[in-house]
């Protein structure tokens, strides 16, 4: 196993701490501590500081380990963290619209600004020296003299992540308004946040799929026409042997 490989992201733990384990927290925790005759054990205000706790703890976790902040953690503890925030202060459930909706908004204004940027996000998530032969690629294209075609290839990811954000904008704030229908800082609240939390994961994750997987396919395809190389020949080494 590679150094790299061995500091890569791990998923299934991402889907654990920073969906998972929040919105089992959320919604059954308080079920759970009844049955075992301790239903007053923790208040509402406590389960959300503990839900809260798991994203931002595993964020802690995976920076030591892989010195590299990685955006599911920050996504992840933001969406509980600000949950949070509307439970303690007792807020209307019009917040958390608010909140489902800001997330991916914020996202695609990310993308964007990057865009400009001697980094772009757009780069950094599909064009990862790590994984792609950056070095080989960027070489080629240099001697083609094919910059320009390259870099409208990268402007079509991120065009295709803006609508990805838009559209998670509008369904998000939907279906908060229709799930989250109680105060903060109750039971009730904290069960409806527990559907809601990995409701929108869903409303996120298939649509932002399938439109990060139409998005790295253009990207890739046109490299390797600008390029003549095999989609093989764009990894390194290393990682297709695996």
């Amino acid at each position: 196993m590679t150094q790299s490989n061995a500091k890569r992201e791990n998923l299934f733990l991402n889907i654990i701490f920073n969906i998972a384990a929040p919105s089992v927290t959320f919604s059954k925790l308080d079920d759970l501590l009844a049955k075992v005759g301790a239903p007053d054990a923790l208040t509402p205000t406590q389960i959300l500081i503990l839900a809260i706790s798991m994203p931002l703890s595993y964020g802690v976790y995976d920076y030591i380990q892989r010195r590299n902040i990685n955006l599911f953690s920050i996504l992840g503890f933001a969406n509980v963290g600000l949950t949070g925030v509307i439970g303690i202060l007792e807020l209307d459930g019009i917040w958390v619209a608010v909140k489902e909706a800001s997330l991916p908004g914020i996202f695609g204004i990310l993308v964007v600004a990057s865009s400009k940027t001697h980094k772009p996000l757009i780069r950094t998530i599909f064009y990862n020296p790590e994984v792609i032969d950056v070095d080989k690629i960027d070489g080629i294209i240099s001697e083609r003299n094919e910059q320009a075609a390259f870099q409208k290839l990268f402007d079509l990811a991120t065009l295709l992540f803006v609508v990805s954000s838009v559209f998670s904008v509008v369904m998000n704030f939907v279906l908060a308004r229709a799930i989250v229908t109680s105060t903060g800082g109750t039971e009730l609240f904290n069960e409806q946040m527990g559907r809601m939390t990995w409701m929108s994961y869903i409303v996120i994750v298939i649509p932002g799929m399938a439109i990060s997987i139409v998005a790295m396919w253009k990207l890739y395809a046109g490299i390797m026409k600008l390029t003549d190389l095999k989609f093989e020949e764009l990894i390194h080494a290393e990682h297709h042997k695996n």
